[in-house]
């Protein structure tokens, strides 16, 4: 059987009472940068897709975060702060 999802995360396979289809960064709760999304075709469009094959499938569905890289500089300032209360 061919991918439902041409994604290098989409795991699809053959269990006990069905099939199982599931989007491994989701499930690990991995966050991708733009980049790293664009280059695997995680799109808006197609996490909707995803999210709705696995809610369909599993009953519910976790897709990964896009986020915005961290720069050293805003890191750097990260560290720095102390919260105190």
């Amino acid at each position: 059987m061919e991918k439902m999802v041409n994604c290098r995360y989409w795991k699809e396979y053959q269990g006990l009472n069905g099939w199982l289809m599931f989007c491994s960064a989701g499930a690990f709760a991995k966050k991708l940068s733009p980049q790293e999304a664009e280059s695997c075709g995680c799109t808006a469009d197609q996490r909707s897709k995803c999210q709705k094959a696995m809610e369909s499938n599993l009953g519910y569905g976790l897709v990964p975060e896009i986020v915005e890289p961290v720069t050293m500089k805003e890191k750097t300032a990260a560290d720095e702060t102390v919260t105190i209360r």
